[in-house]
This record gives structure tokens, C-alpha cells and sequence, in this order.
């Protein structure tokens, strides 16, 4: 069985498509429901859109997708490049995140994307919001809300469905709101711009009227037959179905393949394989030898621990339980008290972390064979050795056997040696254990291919694709609730999130940019390496070989990209530790997108925040220029030969 087989499902010989939605007395029933509640907000003109989807499939050389974890390497024959239809040469790479709570318009396409000229687009996540309601339950008031499924879930609440994420888990909800997020006319109409209805082969004799016609929709936007400007993504929370969701989701697959229906992936793709995460790697090239872009598509959702217990353990057990009307209370119970992973007998928080960090902290680890493998982040090795923290505490078991070592070699116990009572006192840690010996947010399987690749790569530019955030308010702690991290960035799985920076910053030759969202806010963030900077001991940068850039762009339009007027300042949203170049609170709060943008001539990265509005480069809200009382421009440039940053 393969490493990556979680779970095997059979499905029709038909693509899974984001079909038609079926014409019954229930979904007519739903259908009038929903036309009155979106009648009553304005939305009268968003009606559900009833078209059958189907894939193309068309062969493409200019970007090549490389293999994923499992899959076999996909044959490029560069003979015939040159004969086949290319895309166009990479310059700027568009990306975002978070396009609406709701069904409201988007302009942000056609007055700002379009206008912009991207040569690709990346979805980072919350493509659609599957698990929220698409109208404000607080509108419309207690006694219709206690009325509507999207509202009031009850009766059915659990670690999934929570208050104002009823519809987690529901496919049927889901592929109503694909249907509307994919047919938004302001979208289609990027659609036509990335894949023109009238492209076709360059060279051919005759076009080919393929891209957005109907009865061919979405297109498929990794082929440059069908879009010349190539289109890809990866899904977050919302979009996989589940707020904050883990690996523990429902019908995950069928969430996966919904998502990668719409953001056009092939049919044949490897993507879509029904035992594993939708993770990838693409190149797109500048236009000549030594102008490779490297695009890694993360899944940081399908092989995701629970939140290790240390996160949220005081807050649930001081705040949550003790009261019964807490609307976090089903979490709180699954996370400490239920028996989430149905073995172990209690709760389903991750607590491997936590346990190795006490076994690390001994004196006498140190000297241990495996230390490196079970406490430096730093280590190429880290999390690579299945293995646990013995009954005693002060030991390691190693679950493959063999006197306790890398094949056979070093101290320590191996499965085979333990006693029927030592498996007993051992049996929830070897439960969680059972995939990887860490709390993870990529899989033990993914965090080796991604290093692998990296090694290998030799692009010099590395687009990193990260739904969560991988520097989110680092240095932050609640003073309400005493939590270090929003619930779902990387910075609630701290050992996996060092790990992850150093394997990005010391395996990979070129340049590396973390691509993010989900915050429903742009910055830039940069990390520098050496141990002079006020983050160095938070994140080890010690280590770091070069410097590293996150540029995140979330809130695409005025439902996601707002807030209630609460200053930066005090919140997780101020950068206290000096990674915003821009400054502490040199955020954009409009709706807006990223842009990545090569001169290749130059060899300069140029980073920037885009405005909805025009396409123009954003200024930050709170940091204006010294002296001038001018906002400063959401802008940072970097060396492609010296990944330092340049001046711009």
C-alpha cells in the first residue's frame, strides 16, 4: 500500500464534475428558500446556474507538471516543444485569496486583474466559501435564522459544524456555491482573458474554439492549448469544506475533486488521485534558458494533525468547558475530551510535539543517535524516523524494529521489543505516531517529496503555494485568551513550521517566495538570515542561509478585504518582531490581489500588493513615509543573483 493511501474510493468512469444540480421537490423547495433570502440583500439577479460541466484535455510542453508524492514522472519530449503551443513567456504571476463570503459581484477581475496583464494566476486558497452561508444570519434576524439549515445547526453540531459554518461537510451545499463562484460573470470574464474562447495551436492553420465555450467549462488551465496565461491553485480551509479543517474531513476526496473541477485541473491529472492531497509542482519559463519559475502546490489540509494539545489546552479548559453555551464548546470537547481519531480514548488533539520536546529537553537525549531526528528542526532528518517517546519517558521507540536505530543501529527499544503491557501503557502514543512521529501540518510523506524537490530543482526562482500562513503574527500572544496563534496558521505547529523555513530556505539553489492568504489582508513579510535580527531566536534563523519573502494577499472584495475599525496596533495583525520591512502595521486592508513580477533582464524580483480598484500597485494603511505623511507603496525587490533585498 502506498504511503499516501489514506483512504480508497470508487468512483463512476465519468469525471467527477460539479454537475448539474438535480431538479427535485427538495431542491426546488431550497431553490424558491434561496432566491427569497438573497431577493431580501439585493441578490436577486444570482440565481443558481444549471450548465454541465466537462473537462478537455489537451497536451501542453511549455509548463511541465512535475511528479507529485506517488505518482510516476510525466514524459517531456523537448524535440517537439517547439511544435506544440506554448504559453507566453512568464513575467508577472498574478495570485489571491478569499473572494467572497458571499454571492455578491466581483469587479475585482475585470478593474484590476485584467488591467494588470498577469502571464499566470495562482489560487492560494478560499476559492469559494463551501461551509458558510452565502447570506448574513445575523440579518436576518433570530426567528429565520433558527428556520434556515445554513443558520442553525443545532441539532447536528459537532467538531465540523460549528455556528456560521453549518454547511461544513455538505457536498450537496457545496456544489451549489462552486456553480455560482465558477459562472460570476466578473470571473468568467477573467476566464475569457486567461483562456480566450478563439485560441488555439500557435501555428495552427485554424483556431479552435475551445477556453470558456459553453459545454467546455471551466477550462483547463494548465494546458496552453486551451489558456496561453495558465491557471492553477491550491485550496484552503473554506474551499476544502471545513473551517480550519484537518485530515479527519468527511468525504475529502470528494471535496478535493470539486476543487480541482474548478480551477480546471485536467481529468487525467495525478491530482486527482483518491488517496492523496492535491500537491504538485509546475515550471513555467521566462522566455529563454536559465528563466525557470518553480511553482510548488502545497496540500496543507489532507494529511493536517489536530492542533497540538499545548495550543489551545488552557484556553478550552479554563474558558470553554465550564461554560455550556460557549459556541466553541463541541470543539473544545472534541479536541481534549472526545475521542476524535476513535482509538485512543481521548481527545483528538496532537500531542507528539509535546512529548518530544520534554524527551529533547533531558540531558542525557543529547548524546542520543536520533536526536537529531527527533529535536532539530534544522535537520534535513527531522520527523524522518518513525518513532515515539517510550513509557518512561526518558527513552525512544523506534516502530520499525531492530534495537532502536536507523536500520538496526543505535540505543533505544524497537517495536519488536516492547512487552504486552509496555504496548498497553504505549498504545495512544503509537496511534498518533502511526504516520509520522510529529504533529504535522504537510505529512511526513509531502515534507519529503517537497525537500527532495527542492534539492533537485535548479530554477531560480521558487514560488512556494501556502493556504495557511507560514509567518503569521509571530511574537504575538493573545492578552484575552493567551493563545500564540490564530487557530490554523503555522505558527499553531511551531516544530513543523521550523522545519518547513529552513527545508525552503537551505535545500533549495534559487530565490524562495512564500505565496499566502487567508488573513483577509495583504503584506510583505522578509526573513533574514544570521542571528542579529529580532525574530532570530523565534525562528532560528541562525541557520538560515538566505533570505526568504511571504507576500500575502487575501480579500478580494468588500465582503472579505474589511474590518470593524479595530486599530493594528495590540492585535495579531502588528508585526512585532521586525519581518515587516514596510512596518509594523504596513498592511492593506482593501480588496486586493498579489503580483509576483521576473525582470529578467535586470535580475530583479519585484513583490507588490495590487489595488482591486485599477490594478495599481497598494499603499499601506498605517505606515506612512518619514517626513512626508505619504503611505508606503506595498513594494519590495529583490536579487536573483544575491536573494537580498534591493532597493526599488
Amino acid at each position: 500500500m502506498s504511503v499516501f493511501e489514506t483512504e480508497r474510493l470508487n468512483y463512476a468512469d465519468d469525471v467527477y464534475a460539479i454537475h448539474s444540480i438535480p431538479i427535485g421537490r427538495d431542491s426546488q423547495r431550497h431553490r424558491r428558500t434561496t432566491a427569497i433570502l438573497l431577493a431580501s440583500f439585493g441578490f436577486a439577479s444570482c440565481m443558481s446556474v444549471i450548465l454541465s460541466i466537462v473537462a478537455v484535455v489537451r497536451s501542453g510542453q511549455a509548463l511541465q507538471r512535475q511528479n507529485a508524492p506517488g505518482s510516476a514522472t510525466p514524459t517531456i519530449d523537448n524535440a517537439t516543444t517547439q511544435q506544440n503551443a506554448q504559453f507566453q513567456p512568464t513575467r508577472k504571476v498574478a495570485f489571491g485569496s478569499c473572494s467572497a463570503f458571499d454571492l455578491r459581484p466581483q469587479p475585482i477581475w475585470t478593474e484590476g486583474v485584467i488591467p494588470a496583464q498577469p502571464d499566470a494566476w495562482i489560487w492560494v486558497g478560499d476559492m469559494a466559501y463551501l461551509d458558510t452561508p452565502p447570506v448574513s444570519c445575523d440579518l436576518l434576524g433570530p426567528s429565520l435564522a433558527a428556520q434556515s439549515r445554513w443558520c442553525n445547526c443545532s441539532g447536528a453540531s459537532s467538531y465540523i459544524t460549528l455556528p456560521g459554518q453549518c454547511m461544513a461537510g455538505d457536498v450537496d451545499a457545496a456544489t451549489e456555491r462552486w456553480v455560482h463562484a465558477i459562472h460570476n460573470p466578473d470571473y468568467r470574464a477573467f476566464l475569457d482573458f486567461m483562456c480566450p474562447p478563439t485560441h488555439g495551436s500557435v501555428g495552427a492553420a485554424t483556431t479552435s474554439t475551445i477556453g470558456a465555450e459553453p459545454g467546455r467549462f471551466p477550462p483547463t488551465g494548465t494546458d496552453p492549448a486551451v489558456c496561453p496565461r495558465p491557471i492553477m491553485g491550491v485550496y484552503d480551509d473554506h474551499d476544502y469544506g471545513w473551517n480550519n479543517g484537518d485530515r479527519r474531513m468527511p468525504k475529502k476526496a470528494e471535496f478535493k475533486r470539486m476543487f480541482l473541477d474548478a480551477v480546471g485541473e485536467a481529468p487525467d491529472s495525478t491530482r486527482r488521485g483518491g488517496d492523496s492531497g492535491l500537491q504538485a509542482a509546475f515550471t513555467l519559463n521566462g522566455g529563454g534558458p536559465d528563466r525557470d519559475i518553480d511553482v510548488v502546490l502545497l496540500d496543507e489540509r489532507w494529511y493536517r494533525d489536530p492542533m497540538p494539545c499545548e495550543m489551545r489546552r488552557d484556553w478550552c479548559q479554563s474558558v470553554v468547558l465550564p461554560d455550556p453555551s460557549h459556541p466553541r464548546l463541541g470543539w473544545c470537547r472534541d479536541f481534549l475530551l472526545g475521542d476524535g481519531e476513535g482509538a485512543t480514548g481521548r481527545g483528538s488533539c496532537c500531542s507528539k510535539d509535546q512529548e518530544l520536546a520534554a524527551w529533547c529537553s533531558l540531558p542525557s537525549s543529547r548524546a542520543h543517535p536520533l536526536y537529531g531526528a527527533a529535536c532539530n528542526v534544522a535537520s534535513s532528518e527531522w520527523g524522518r524516523v518513525p518513532l515515539v517517546v517510550g513509557a518512561d519517558n526518558t527513552s525512544l521507540v523506534v516502530l520499525t524494529g531492530g534495537g532502536g536505530g536507523r536500520n538496526g543501529s543505535g540505543s533505544g527499544s524497537g517495536w519488536d521489543e516492547l512487552t504486552g503491557d509496555q504496548l498497553a501503557v504505549l498504545w495512544p502514543r503509537l496511534v498518533q505516531a502511526r504516520d509520522s512521529p510529529v504533529c504535522e501540518v504537510l505529512g511526513a510523506a509531502q515534507r519529503t517529496w517537497l525537500y527532495d524537490h527542492l534539492t533537485a530543482s535548479s530554477a531560480p526562482v521558487h514560488l512556494l503555494v501556502s493556504g495557511s500562513v507560514p509567518l503569521g503574527g509571530v511574537g504575538y500572544k493573545d492578552p484575552d485568551t493567551g493563545n500564540v496563534c490564530s487557530g490554523d496558521d503555522w505558527n499553531c505547529w511551531q516544530p513543523a513550521q521550523l522545519n518547513f523555513l529552513h527545508s525552503l530556505a537551505n535545500a533549495s539553489s534559487g530565490c524562495v517566495v512564500l505565496l499566502t492568504g487567508d488573513y483577509h489582508y495583504g503584506d510583505i513579510k522578509v526573513v533574514a538570515p544570521g542571528g542579529e535580527t529580532p525574530y532570530a531566536a523565534t525562528l532560528q534563523t541562525n541557520k538560515i542561509k538566505k533570505h526568504m519573502y511571504q507576500v500575502m494577499s487575501s480579500g478580494m472584495t468588500s465582503s472579505t478585504a474589511q474590518y470593524d475599525g479595530t486599530p493594528c496596533e495590540g492585535t495579531f495583525r502588528e508585526d512585532l518582531l521586525g519581518l515587516r520591512p514596510l512596518g509594523r502595521c504596513g498592511i492593506t486592508t482593501k480588496p486586493n490581489f498579489g503580483m509576483v513580477e521576473v525582470d529578467w533582464e535586470a535580475g530583479v524580483v519585484h513583490l507588490t500588493i495590487r489595488n482591486a480598484a485599477g490594478g495599481d500597485v497598494a499603499t499601506t494603511q498605517d505606515s506612512p513615509v518619514a517626513g512626508t505623511g505619504a503611505a508606503k507603496l506595498q513594494h519590495v525587490a529583490f536579487s536573483l543573483q544575491t536573494c537580498k533585498p534591493v532597493a526599488v
